[in-house]
């Protein structure tokens, strides 16, 4: 493969000459700081936690692939819809980036995986084998202390009470223009 061995900043640099045939720096400079932002976005709410948890449930679950109900919700947010998020980014197309990527990824994250890994929790954290018990008790752990951090704290109802104050102002805001 001729390609294989070009790093990706060379890669980023021939892709940005392509883009200044028909575009302006700032255009391309704003594109890329739009593109990375989504990027690190996806990598640090989503795909990191969602990998650690992963590793920590896998002693827990069957050990033939895609033998657990998890192992199909992990595959949906990591491949299709974080990869919709990310390629649709990457080819400006904001729809399949939002609506088919970001929010699917988000709407999967906490409305299956979570509940999910909670189950697979619950169902192990008292077995009568001490390697079960003690691997559910590291995965509530660390799934604790995901949803403990400031992406995810929200969702537990512990929103920082100064950003929750400027959330609450901002739609008083836009109530109060757009009503």
């Amino acid at each position: 493969l001729a390609g294989k061995d070009v790093s990706w900043e060379t890669r980023r640099k021939n892709m940005k000459n392509v883009c200044m045939k028909c575009h302006s720096e700032p255009y391309i400079d704003s594109f890329y700081f739009q593109y990375d932002g989504l990027i690190e976005l996806y990598h640090e709410k989503f795909a990191k936690p969602g990998q650690e948890l992963m590793k920590l449930a896998q002693p827990l679950l069957k050990p033939v692939e895609f033998g657990n109900k998890i192992d199909f919700i992990w595959y949906e947010i990591w491949h299709h819809e974080g990869r919709r998020a990310r390629h649709g980014a990457s080819m400006m197309g904001p729809d399949y980036t939002h609506w088919h990527g970001t929010y699917e990824v988000a709407k999967h994250f906490y409305s299956e995986f979570i509940p999910e890994l909670e189950e697979i929790i619950e169902d192990n954290i008292s077995s009568p084998d001490p390697q079960k018990a003690e691997q559910a008790k590291k995965l509530k752990t660390k799934l604790d202390e995901i949803l403990e951090s400031a992406n995810h704290r929200w969702y537990i109802n512990k929103v920082d009470p100064t950003e929750d104050a400027k959330r609450k102002e901002a739609q008083k805001k836009f109530k109060e223009r757009y009503q």
